[in-house]
């Protein structure tokens, strides 16, 4: 691979993290973006309604 390929694959690599990077929240509140979109999810709440079950299955197994 020549100089001008490689130069030309980091620049690009380059450009491509910093795009990704900036589109990452930096404050680390990125959460509240997305806090609260499975609430009326039927499959959210059937998931939520299992885990529950299967905790308390495991918990009572471990007394």
């Amino acid at each position: 691979m020549s100089t001008k390929v490689l130069e030309k694959t980091i620049t690009d690599l380059k450009r491509r993290v910093a795009k990704i990077e900036a589109s990452m929240s930096p404050s680390g509140r990125g959460w509240k973006k997305i806090a609260g979109a499975a609430k009326e999810d039927h499959h959210f709440a059937e998931a939520m309604r299992l885990g529950a079950k299967w905790r308390k299955q495991a918990n009572q197994e471990n007394w």
